[in-house]
Parts: C-alpha cells; structure tokens; sequence
C-alpha cells in the first residue's frame, strides 16, 4: 500500500510540475491572413480571430474530465498510445480512450472522414490523404513521438539466417520473386533448400509501405504471396510457430515477443547491424522510421478531454512509455518543439510555415552562404537564381567544393547550408558536434549517376556492375588499361577516364555502389571537382568514358554518349522514371544541411529555406535534370524545416 501511494504520488508531482510551467507560459494569440500554400503536411491552419489558449487543468479538474477519445491507425504505434491511454484513465478515470488498429491507411480514412480525433501513423501522410481531408474540412497537426528500428525476424532455430543484406531483402521481397523465389538457397546460394514461408503487415499499413519503399525502392511493391495481417500478433504466432519463416514488424513487437522470435541483423554496405535504441537513433541500422500521432485542431478546439490526452502524451511522465514498449524516445529539443506547437495550435495560432515576426521577403537583407556537392550546385544556383526575383537586397552565394569539402565548410562554421549528395559521415558529424554546429538535413531530390562516353566509342553501349568493378576497381590500377580487358568483345583501345574527386559525394556513392567500399578506386584517372572538366575531357578524348551526376549528362548530351547500365535486370539508362522507380542500379537521393544556428538568426536564411522547398523552387529540381522529391517526402521535409526554426535551434 505503502508503494502505491509513493507510486500515485510522483505521478501527481509530475502532472503538477507541467501544470505549473504550462500555466507559467499560457499563450495569447492572434493569427491573421491567408494560408501559406507551402504549409508542410501537418500544419494547416485557418484561425483569424484571436484565442486564448486553453488553461491546463489542475489534478483535481483532470480528474473530472467526462467524453471520449478515438484514436485509430498504425499497428506499430498502437503499443505506445494504448500504453498512454492505461496511464491516462488513472488521471481521468471518466474519459473512455479507444485505441484502434487499422493500420497507418486505414487510420487515416477514418481521420479524414471525421471518425477519430487521433491518427496513429508510421509514416508521414500521402498526399492523397491530404487531399481528402482538406475536402472534409479536417484541419490537423502532425506530432512525432518516437522513433522504430523494422525487425527482421525468423523462428528461432533458423541458425543460417543471422544477417541479411538489402538486395537480398529485395530478392525476397520483391513482386518478381512470387512464386519463382520459394527456397532460401534462391537469395543466397550458401543456405539451405529450406522452403521459403513468409509473414509480414498487410498494404494498408504504414510498416508495409515503408519496408517496401526502402527494400524494393517503391512503397507498395512487394510479393503477395505471403501471410498477412493488421494484428502483429499473428505474425508473431505465425513465424514463431513455422520453421523456415521469416517476416517483418515494428522493432518493439519483436522486443516484447524476444523468447519466441530471433532478430536477423541486416547489412546496408556498412556491416550487419541488428535494430536498437542505439542503432536507430543514430541512423547506423537501415530499417528505422519516426512515429506520429496526427490530432484534429477540431477536436483540440472542441474537446477538453482531447486536449489534455495528448498534453498527457506528451509529458515526461506518458513520453517514457515510447521507450518502456522498445521503441526509441524523440530527443528533448523535439520534444519542447511538438509540445510549442500542440499550446499553439489548442489557441488557434499555430503558423508552422510562417512565424509572426518574420519579414515579408521583399524587405529581407544580408547574404545566405552555401556550398558543397558539385551534383546539387546546378539545383541550388538555379533556387537561388529565383529567390533574388522575391528577395532582391539577399545576396546568396553558392560554392563548389564537394560534398566533403562542403562539410569541412559547414562543421567549420563558414556555412550556412550544405550540398550534399551523400548523408552526412560519422566523421563529419563529430566535427559538427565539436565545433556546436547543429543542422537538419532536407532530401530535396533524386539523382541517377550518368556512366558516360566519348559520342564516338560505339563499342560502349551497356556495362554491367560487373564491369564497372573492372574498370574502377583499385587492383585494375596500371593493369586493365584496354577496353578489351573489360570485355573481351571490346576493342583493344587504350582505356581513359574521367571522374570526380576524393572530397565529392559523387566518388562516395559511386565508389561504394560499384566496388563495395566507398573511396574504393582506382586513382590514374583524370578527377576534378567541376563537372564541366569532366564534361570538357570526355568529350575531347576518343575512347574516354566517366561518371557524374546525371544532370550534368542532361545539359551537355550533344557533346557525351550516356551508357546503361546492367545491375542484372537488364540495361538501363537513367531518367527520372528510371531513378524514381529504382530500376536504374546508380541512383541516390540529394540533400540540403541547414544550420539551425543560422536558422534562428537569420531570418534571410529561413525564408530562402522556405522557398527551397515551395512548389516553385523544389520544381527547379526537376528543370534541372534530377527527379522531385514529392508527396508525403516533401510534406515531411517542410514539417522538419518548421519544427526546427519554431524550437529556435
């Protein structure tokens, strides 16, 4: 008994401690004007009238709250809110919380049809669930409260299957393996003639979209041939109870369900790596993903008991549920951001894609530095190019020094955004976290890397994977010097080459995708950091071939030949339906690090960012040659950039 009443005890002085700081900061707000079109996905917002915020009650008015609260969606979210709820009806014993599980679509659907007033989500809403909710009048804010690690798992005497790569998740997975891919020894020849069963989300969930998205680079492309449910319960039941199966579900199902289960570390080029607290927050294992919960404003405005379930969600107290399920908790400047932005939207003033004292563009000044990836360099110029015409006293200045030397810039404090065409490496980001440098990076497109000839080598019209090794690889050095030791069909003509630098995000992706290792190169082949070089000395040389960002290709192919490329599925050559779709084995995505220092100081900074990533600047992407991020990407891009200007760095 004794326990108990220390147990309800620190539960009340929690709720008390953030009844005092809410009440210590209440908002009083007035909001004004139009809607920004650029609003990302989860902030939509209509108020001009001015609202006060909603006071947080005291323990004793909690405790009287009366309704319900109808939350629905995501399997994988499911676990923590129910947790949220159990613990919110002992402060609200009279508040009936129904958590459902429909997975992240069919939550939706229910959300934008008005059913619920909450939406668990594994992912960011699509566009086609923005569209409906818009015409139902569901206005809404998107709130991350964690972060999951997609375990792989097998039953437990599978002793061959410890690690598995991503191609071969892919050839496991993908739509062209139904019915032909049935044992193991089909994805590596050095396992078992084990029949292939196989469990996993059905295509309404968030999980299922993301798996598939990632593994076999398009959401929703997978085999049918499988068992699935909305119930991880019964993939649980399903794999741990099959010999020979294998699946996939939220990390923290396989945490809860470990003594009948095993884990399978997965290998994205860097070594296995098995799914944790560690390993997802960092970004080190590949299958990791944000949870939210989406909320209707309707519900926040008319609904006292709403408001203060998802106050109570995200308090210290409910917010540690994230991690006591196995899911990774959001880091605490996130977590004071969502909870700004949840008092701002309860007083009908939350502005997301704009705050109140920033200034029209027209009147902004100074300068905004950026410099890095010779691959972004034309899609940044060209943004850049535009925002003068809206802000013309903003002199932004664009450097080309490589992915990598752009971050020497960046960690140096030199910079305010970085180009780059790779993520950020683990030696970069100690050399940010020395120097204080905060930053978020922002995917802003997709590029196919162009394999590139002399317009005349009629020879050069398709390489394999295979062959590229041969050609680039480190041991080829002073040793395959005629074409003809590429394939041996090919003429005997001297090899020359043509390529990037060291420093280039450009030589990282490429050198990792062909030869297995980034930095993995040969090194007596002509390398620069401008493109145009490379351009210039392909084109003048007979026989000379090389590699860049596809762009490049685009602009100047009355003076190149473009190869395809065999990744095994046959020659492709890149385009924006290629590299979009992951048919074409050398594409990448594209970034944009923002200095959050530079972010809450300069305002120049800020709205550039913004313009970035409006319709009319992110279509630049494409004008350029590269392929638009869109859709529910885009939308969380944008959420991103406003989360971290509005929490001030």
């Amino acid at each position: 008994m004794e326990g108990d009443t220390l147990m309800i005890w620190n539960r009340w002085r929690g709720l008390l401690s953030l009844v005092g700081l809410v009440a210590a900061v209440a908002l009083l707000a007035a909001a004004c004007g139009d809607d920004d079109d650029d609003a990302p996905s989860g902030t939509t917002q209509t108020t001009t009238t001015t609202t006060t915020t909603p006071a947080t009650p005291t323990a004793a008015e909690r405790s009287e709250l009366s309704g319900s609260v109808a939350v629905d969606g995501s399997s994988t979210v499911f676990p923590v809110t129910e947790a949220v709820a159990e613990e919110f009806r002992s402060v609200a014993p009279d508040v009936r919380v129904t958590v459902g599980v429909s997975g992240t679509g069919g939550g939706f659907q229910k959300f934008c049809s008005g059913e619920t007033d909450i939406s668990d989500a594994s992912r960011p809403i699509k566009d086609g669930e923005i569209e409906a909710c818009a015409e139902a009048g569901i206005e809404y804010l998107e709130l991350r409260v964690g972060l999951d690690g997609l375990a792989v798992v097998t039953h437990p005497e599978t002793e061959f299957l410890e690690c598995i790569t991503m191609d071969e998740l892919a050839t496991l997975w993908s739509p062209d393996s139904e019915g032909s891919v049935t044992s193991w020894n089909q994805v590596r020849a050095s396992w078992p003639t084990t029949e292939i069963t196989l469990f996993g989300p059905d295509t309404d969930s968030g999980t299922f979209d993301f798996f598939t998205e990632e593994v076999n680079g398009e959401g929703g492309a997978s085999r049918a041939d499988y068992t699935n449910s909305t119930d991880d319960n019964v993939l649980v039941t399903g794999i741990s109870g099959t010999e020979g199966a294998s699946g996939y579900f939220g990390y923290a199902y396989f945490a809860e369900n470990s003594d009948k289960l095993k884990v399978v570390a997965v290998d994205a080029g860097d070594g296995c790596v098995v799914p944790s607290d560690e390993t997802v927050s960092n970004g080190s294992y590949p299958l990791a993903r944000p949870l939210y919960i989406y909320v209707s404003t309707e519900s926040l405005a008319e609904k006292p008991q709403v408001r203060e379930f998802v106050r109570f969600f995200l308090s210290d107290d409910a917010i540690t549920l994230v991690t006591d399920v196995g899911y990774t908790a959001i880091p605490s400047d996130e977590l004071a951001t969502s909870r700004k932005n949840l008092e701002d939207a309860i007083a009908g003033n939350y502005q997301g894609a704009a705050a109140e004292d920033d200034e029209p563009a027209e009147e902004l000044s100074g300068s905004v530095a950026v410099d890095g990836s010779s691959t972004v360099f034309p899609v940044t110029e060209a943004v850049a190019e535009e925002f003068r015409s809206v802000a013309p006293d903003v002199r932004v200045t664009v450097g080309v020094s490589g992915t990598g030397g752009g971050f020497q810039k960046f960690c140096a404090g030199e910079t305010d955004i970085s180009d780059a065409s790779r993520p950020i490496k683990e030696s970069e980001i100690e050399a940010c976290d020395a120097a204080g440098i905060e930053y978020i990076p922002l995917r802003v497109g997709l590029d196919g890397l162009a394999v590139v000839a002399h317009p005349d080598t009629d020879f050069l019209e398709c390489i394999t994977m295979g062959e590229l090794a041969t050609l680039w690889s480190p041991d080829s050095e002073g040793s395959v010097t005629s074409w003809n030791q590429v394939r041996s069909s090919w003429p005997s003509e001297p090899i020359t080459l043509f390529g990037p630098d060291t420093d280039s995000g450009t030589f990282d992706f490429f050198t990792e995708e062909v030869n297995g290792e980034g930095g993995a190169s040969r090194a007596d082949y002509t390398n620069s950091t401008d493109d145009n070089v490379l351009v210039t000395g392909i084109s003048g040389t007979n026989n000379a071939a090389g590699y860049f960002g596809y762009a490049y290709y685009a602009e100047n192919q009355d003076k190149l030949k473009v190869v395809a490329v065999d990744g095994g599925d046959g020659c492709v050559i890149p385009s924006d339906e290629t590299v979009a779709d992951g048919s074409y084995p050398l594409a990448r995505p594209l970034f944009i690090y923002v200095s959050k220092q530079s972010l809450a100081e300069k305002p120049q900074v800020r709205e550039f960012v913004r313009f970035y990533l409006s319709d009319e600047g992110i279509a630049l992407v494409s004008q350029v040659g590269y392929t638009a991020i869109g859709g529910s990407e885009l939308a969380g891009s944008r959420n991103s950039l406003e989360s971290a200007i509005t929490g001030g760095g």
